[in-house]
């Protein structure tokens, strides 16, 4: 009985600390502002728009894709278009309530948290 307990035990740690290596990203929400760019036929996240010089207009994620708008690949490789969310043991964490949950990218009426 002892060894079946003491295995148990093992495997679940084993498991709590390779769910730490697990990180999933949250992509964003179809509510989410985007900026336009007629021009080219992309998307910028605000962040990533402000460092650029040109006129855009405002629509939303779901919007820039039935366009077939592209996401701007410099904005993406920097992760403008999703969340970095906790690992998979530290959202367990925040879900037993060990961990505060981290605050969202986006707001509720599809806006950004930078």
């Amino acid at each position: 009985m002892l060894p079946t307990i003491r295995f148990a035990v093992i495997m679940l740690l084993c498991t709590l600390l390779a769910g730490f290596f697990i990180v999933p990203t949250r992509d964003m929400p179809d509510n989410a502002v985007v900026l336009l760019d007629d021009q080219t036929r992309t998307y910028f996240s605000p962040g990533c728009a402000n460092q650029e010089k040109r006129e855009y207009r405002l629509a939303t994620a779901a919007e820039a894709r039935k366009l077939n708008y592209a996401p701007d690949k410099k904005c993406q490789d920097a992760a403008g278009f999703s969340q970095a969310s906790r690992s998979l043991s530290g959202n367990l964490m925040a879900r037993m309530g060990m961990l505060a949950p981290l605050p969202s990218r986006w707001n509720p009426d599809g806006t950004w948290n930078w």
